[in-house]
């Protein structure tokens, strides 16, 4: 036996459409208009994003014209450069939450393929989700539209189109990753943004990279540099100290140096090492490293390197082969120095950061960087150190944080210790019957909210049977339309005033019932601490908002009082 939809009758094989009805006995659709345009640069004109958006305008006119329904347009929902084999797509998601939310009942397309070229996820969507959801369903150039009583006829002919999109999706795919090889061999630059250095420029149908002779410069030096200190850290202090802009701000602003006046944005070691590590500098291209599929974009495969395609000599170098050579020896000599300084850390574990949420740099605000290592003391024993730093501090990249910024995980705790017994003696003294206070008036202000919910919702009910009376009413003729329009104005309002003082409602409830986690997270602190006098992470989220460091090891801490928890919520 078929399911019966709360949105309409339906029958297996029939899809489910909108009862909504005007006051002459029309049906009326809220109407979402689709339109996408993929990344395939070969797509003709007449398909762009305007024309198959007035297409589809054109043809909801002539449906209203025929005099037996009414369809309005709500939105007219956008992808640009979106591939239709997937539907992972920001317009194609707004359209659905709409969908949800019931603002949209009716989807209507230029044809299936501007809809999606993937045929199972395409052909569920259109005989499954869009019935059950109760929306109908138009594709004008394909003539398919599930508000008619369709028949076998033009289901088949959906799931035929639906295929040989699929088809099409999976040859062009594969016909694009076949030329993007063969534009790779032939030396071709097929990425985004030419690197630092160099310009992109089109020679004949090859996009070949050429010197830029503002920065090409800068790359010489820094390899010359790297070559000379042997310290990536030290050309970085260099390039800030000479206020040369990174990569990103100069492809932003076109300015080689920082200009007086604007805030410097400098460079992070990580930048130099990529530069130093490239082969593109000694004039090797090295590209196809990583591919995406078709299906999930956000999905980066990184292949082998014998998959890689390398070509020698694809453009003019900026760096000699001497030069790069000795760069890459000095860059292999500082890798085996640091591994060779590493500590063994076996049966030294590192512990849990329990001031990872609430230390910062009381200078520049940043969050302090935890660091630890394992020292050998001489009777062998091992045992882990463990403090904070700010990464910005005493860098040349930051102006605002210039003095070193640290301290030690043992000093931080040796002075918050103290501070913390202090000021939650009160506490500590009885933390049990503040547990017991707190939980009684949280509990009872719980229960006072959830009694009005029930009210409020039992009203709703009886607001919306009345509706439902007058409605009976008004079709067996016992009330006037003149009389019915003006109550369902008025209940309209009044529903609408109560759901959101419903939501209102719901959403203080889940405050209070964080409020009641923290509040007794709290107390378990105050009584762990009583018991152990150790500080865990839970005790210092609950206890401790935020702890500013300063240079010389100064600490400014605010703390969460309990009373402060409840305070406005349990009134």
């Amino acid at each position: 036996m078929g399911r019966v939809s709360k949105r309409g009758t339906s029958t297996i094989g029939t899809p489910v459409v909108s009862n909504r009805v005007t006051s002459g006995g029309k049906k009326r659709y809220k109407a979402g208009i689709y339109v996408r345009l993929s990344a395939d640069s070969n797509e003709r004109k007449s398909e762009s994003i305007d024309v198959q958006e007035e297409i589809a305008r054109k043809h909801i006119e002539r449906l209203n014209q025929g005099g037996q329904e009414v369809i309005d347009i709500i939105e007219c929902y956008r992808d640009l450069g979106k591939t239709g084999s997937n539907f992972d797509r920001e317009g194609f998601k707004r359209l659905m939450q709409d969908i949800r939310m019931g603002d949209i009942d009716c989807v209507v397309v230029k044809d299936l393929s501007r809809f999606g070229r993937n045929y199972l996820e395409a052909g569920n969507y259109i005989e499954k989700i869009f019935p059950f959801l109760g929306v109908r369903f138009i594709a004008v150039s394909d003539g398919i539209d599930t508000g008619d009583k369709g028949n076998d006829t033009k289901h088949m002919a959906s799931e035929i189109k639906n295929l040989v999109n699929d088809m099409y999706a999976k040859d062009f795919s594969q016909k694009a990753k076949t030329g993007l090889r063969q534009r790779r061999e032939a030396g071709s630059y097929v990425g985004g943004p030419p690197p630092y250095g160099y310009n992109a420029v089109w020679e004949g149908k090859v996009r070949a990279l050429v010197p830029d002779k503002n920065t090409a410069g800068i790359v010489k030096h820094i390899y010359q540099s790297f070559i000379e200190k042997e310290s990536y850290k030290a050309v970085t202090d260099d390039l800030n100290r000479r206020r040369v802009n990174p990569p990103a701000v100069y492809k932003q602003t076109g300015e080689v140096f920082c200009l007086p006046g604007t805030e410097y944005k400098g460079w992070d070691k990580s930048a130099v090492e990529r530069v130093i590590g490239s082969r593109t500098y000694a004039g090797t291209l090295t590209q196809g490293k990583t591919s995406i599929t078709a299906r999930d974009e956000s999905s980066r495969i990184h292949k082998p390197e014998e998959e890689w395609v390398v070509k020698e000599n694809a453009h003019e170098a900026l760096v000699s082969t001497e030069l790069y050579r000795k760069a890459q020896e000095t860059k292999k000599k500082i890798e085996e120095a640091s591994a060779s300084r590493k500590h063994p850390a076996e049966g030294v574990p590192i512990g849990e950061n329990i001031f990872e949420h609430v230390l910062y740099c009381g200078v520049c605000g940043r969050k302090m960087t935890r660091h630890s290592h394992v020292k050998t003391y001489a009777d062998g024993h091992k045992g882990r150190l463990e403090g904070y730093f700010c990464l910005n501090a005493g860098q040349t990249k930051i102006a605002g944080c210039p003095e070193p910024n640290h301290i030690s995980k043992k000093e931080l705790t040796d002075i918050l210790m103290p501070l913390l017994r202090t000021e939650f003696a009160v506490y500590l003294d009885k933390p049990k019957r503040f547990m017991e206070a707190g939980k009684e008036q949280i509990s009872s202000a719980i229960a006072c909210s959830e009694k009005e919910g029930e009210n409020l919702r039992r009203r709703i009910r009886q607001a919306e049977e009345k509706g439902t009376e007058a409605y009976v009413a008004y079709r067996e003729g016992k009330m006037p339309q003149k009389e019915y329009v003006s109550f369902k104005l008025e209940q309209d309002v009044r529903l609408r005033e109560m759901e959101r003082q419903e939501k209102e409602l719901e959403e203080k409830q889940k405050g209070m019932e964080k409020v009641r986690e923290r509040y007794l997270k709290a107390v378990r602190s105050m009584m762990k601490l009583k018991d152990t006098g150790e500080l865990a992470t839970e005790m210092v989220d609950s206890l401790i908002e935020k702890i500013h460091v300063y240079p010389g090891k100064r600490i400014e801490a605010e703390l969460r009082y309990m009373n402060e928890m409840l305070e406005g919520w349990f009134e």
